[in-house]
């Protein structure tokens, strides 16, 4: 088996995120069986990573569970084995921006490591290792041929949902109108980010970024392209790129009585409720369900939250976003949760008086729940499996302090050469060569700005 062991979103620019997986001995002791791990979702799509033993190699592939036709998802990933002994040893392969479509849903190595290898340098006693990978800069493009008389796309399978595009008008004086629909998830809401573009070459039109509520019959707002386009007979390609699509939650919450319920995607239970014993108003997030989560294993989620205005003035924000988002939590099998408290930035005094921009009809706040993403991790409690990654910690914060401790040195021998080098200048009466980023000491000198350490 392949178990999903902890999941870290770097939140970088490439939006990065590192999966590690703790690998059963039955991968490499049973030669007729592909082990696969369970589906786990990394932008919105869902992977799995799959394993194939040779007779003398062991090899890895990333599959794409969510294959739609038309789709093509583009990924940065990094395959790697973590060393028992040192990260220096650590051994993988990596792949920029690889295609996975229709044909083609698994992407890897088909012999990554010798088992000789294997079993000396990665695997335990018991035979398991653990496998680590990156993901980043993951990209959801859709293409199709827009012809009369159909006029809207296939469903496409993205975030858990169906979607379709569909095209109005484009014949005679009408401009041509597009709009993301959403097929599934009746009764719903959630964000969804997106772009649009129509036609090839020097006559494609693109929307730019787009985001947008998308309500509880699935409609988004349409877009028309500028200048306006008309439908030619032979039809339009039409290019769909998908960044993402939370689901939405919103909730009435008494500001003084009992706790609202909302469920998330995966139809767990949590309570809502305010809490007013502090100068600002807080609210106690609790899962209800908690009881469910399986026995050895931990629930991440995470989420972000809002309080929606009641009668927004022109130019306002509808909703003003909760300081400290997004908010994240583990969760392992209890018979109830104890909760985790969200400040906000309203005053309970304010709360009281008429006017309350946040304060809707009953006495009640508009809380507007955005969840984001949710893993089942294997081994509940803290394990053997994480002394490899404190170890790797440890001696990496060596490794670069001993290079820091270098650098110093080196910069201190550059000085005293410097040094020597003007003295000697001045002695034969020659002008001193000026130093355009001024003379410092050793110690100033000591936080170099020329070299960046990760």
């Amino acid at each position: 088996m392949a178990l999903l062991y902890r999941a870290t979103r770097l939140k970088d620019r490439a939006d990065t995120h590192v999966f590690t997986f703790v690998v059963t001995r039955s991968v490499t002791r049973e030669p007729d069986r592909d082990v696969t791990s369970k589906d786990f979702c990394c932008s919105h799509q869902r992977w799995a990573v799959a394993f194939n033993r040779s007779e003398a190699s062991l090899g890895v592939y990333l599959v794409w569970r969510g294959v739609c036709e038309g789709m093509r998802v583009y990924v940065d990933f990094t395959f790697t084995l973590l060393s028992r002994d040192h990260f220096t040893a650590n051994e993988g392969f990596s792949g920029k921006q690889v295609r996975f479509y229709a044909g083609c849903a698994a992407q890897g190595r088909g012999r990554c490591v010798s088992l000789a290898e294997l079993n000396a340098k990665f695997a335990d006693a018991r035979g398991e290792f653990q496998l680590e990978l990156s993901m980043s800069r993951v990209r959801t493009l859709y293409s199709w041929e827009l012809r009369a008389p159909r006029l809207d796309t296939p469903p496409i399978a993205f975030a858990g949902f169906d979607w379709s595009v569909s095209a109005t008008g484009g014949v005679g004086k009408e401009p041509l109108t597009l709009r993301l629909v959403r097929l599934s998830g009746e009764g719903q809401r959630c964000r969804i980010r997106y772009a649009l573009a129509l036609g090839e070459g020097e006559r494609r039109i693109h929307s730019g970024p787009l985001e947008c509520l998308c309500d509880t019959e699935g409609r988004t707002p349409p877009w028309t392209p500028r200048p306006p386009y008309r439908l030619l007979h032979k039809g339009v390609r039409l290019m769909v790129e998908l960044v993402s699509a939370r689901a939405l939650a919103e909730l009435s919450v008494p500001v003084a009585g009992r706790a609202a319920t909302c469920y998330d995607r995966d139809k767990q239970a949590w309570a809502l409720r305010c809490d007013t014993h502090s100068e600002t108003v807080r609210l106690h997030m609790l899962y209800r369900d908690v009881h469910h989560v399986p026995r050895n294993h931990l629930r991440y989620v995470s989420w972000s939250a809002w309080l929606v205005r009641s009668a927004p003035a022109p130019g306002e924000p509808e909703a003003e976003e909760l300081p400290g988002a997004p908010f994240e939590n583990y969760y392992a099998q209890e018979s109830a949760d104890e909760g985790l408290m969200m400040e906000t930035a309203l005053r309970v005094e304010d709360v009281s008086r008429t006017g309350c921009p946040f304060l809707h009809p009953g006495g009640e706040l508009q809380v507007r729940l955005e969840w984001s993403d949710t893993y089942l991790l294997f081994q509940a409690t803290y394990h053997v499996y994480d002394d490899l990654c404190r170890l790797h910690a440890h001696q990496m914060r060596r490794e670069i302090a001993a290079l820091q401790a270098e650098n110093y040195s080196l910069e201190r021998q550059l000085f005293s050469y410097q040094k020597s080098l003007a003295y000697a200048q001045a002695q034969a009466g020659e002008p001193a060569v000026a130093e355009t980023s001024g003379r410092r000491s050793p110690a100033e000198r000591s936080l170099s700005t020329d070299t960046e350490y990760a």
